[in-house]
């Protein structure tokens, strides 16, 4: 290929293309899954309005599921629900894709994907010039910018073709094209309390305590390039590790108590 060429990901590299998200703050998501009176899980704004009412035993972000993209479904209908505009919940102990209205769209069904889990990852070359302008929402590939001549490199007919040709292996055991973008990292990272042996989150430059160290394991949802969006949030669990909240960089727990 002239443009791209992929390799089998047995571990992963990463690449630095220019993000809006590099100039500005990171952006709060529109709907984040909140704790509510400790049961269930409805979603909230950031201020913690409640905008979907709690009816779940489960709940992760709207944001992109990479297992939809059209080569690793075996039906091609389901694909559409592998956008961001659907999140993962659980119902009554089933796995749902929701949309943003809280309405289960899709029920999940492994015959509808291939057994295979297999990566291929993009490498670009002068990364730094490429941007992730959106999603395919008929295929579920990234759209790849060059951010100097305003034009697509990703994908292409060509690529496309030959993958089709010569990848006729990985295809058939599900193949997910992922390009792993590289955001411009936070000084933030978590921190163990030597007493308690509990995490937190502190500023690595300054020292700064950003949240205290109450939580038991911390998944941070930022500096974080297996994630197409960067969010100033982290996933936290408490010592039983049942029940998993939400924590803004402000430290807003996602909890509701009424």
């Amino acid at each position: 290929m002239t443009k791209i060429m992929t390799i089998l990901c047995l571990s992963l590299f990463v690449v630095q293309p220019i993000s809006a998200q590099q100039q500005d703050e990171l952006n709060y998501p529109d709907l984040i899954p909140v704790l509510v009176n400790d049961s269930l899980y409805g979603y909230c704004d950031q201020d913690l309005n409640l905008k979907i009412n709690p009816k779940f035993e489960h709940a992760e972000l709207f944001e992109e599921d990479f297992h939809f993209q059209i080569y690793q479904v075996r039906n091609t209908e389901v694909v559409q629900y592998g956008t961001a505009d659907y999140a993962w919940v659980d119902i009554n102990e089933e796995r749902y894709r929701i949309n943003k209205k809280g309405e289960p769209v899709y029920k999940y069904n492994p015959e509808d994907f291939k057994k295979g889990d297999t990566v291929i990852n993009l490498f670009m070359k002068s990364p730094n010039t490429y941007v992730i302008d959106g999603v395919d929402s008929k295929t579920l590939f990234q759209l790849i910018t060059d951010s100097n001549t305003g034009k697509s490199v990703f994908p292409d007919e060509e690529f496309l073709a030959e993958l089709n040709e010569k990848a006729k292996d990985l295809i058939e055991e599900g193949v997910r094209l992922v390009y792993y973008p590289k955001f411009e990292e936070l000084p933030f990272s978590y921190f163990t309390s030597e007493e308690t042996f509990l995490r937190g989150i502190k500023n690595t430059e300054t020292g700064e305590i950003i949240i205290k160290a109450h939580y038991a394991l911390l998944d941070e949802l930022y500096n974080n390039y297996l994630r197409i969006r960067q969010y100033p949030l982290v996933l936290a669990y408490g010592g039983v590790l049942d029940k998993a909240i939400y924590i803004g960089l402000d430290g807003t727990e996602y909890i509701i108590k009424n």
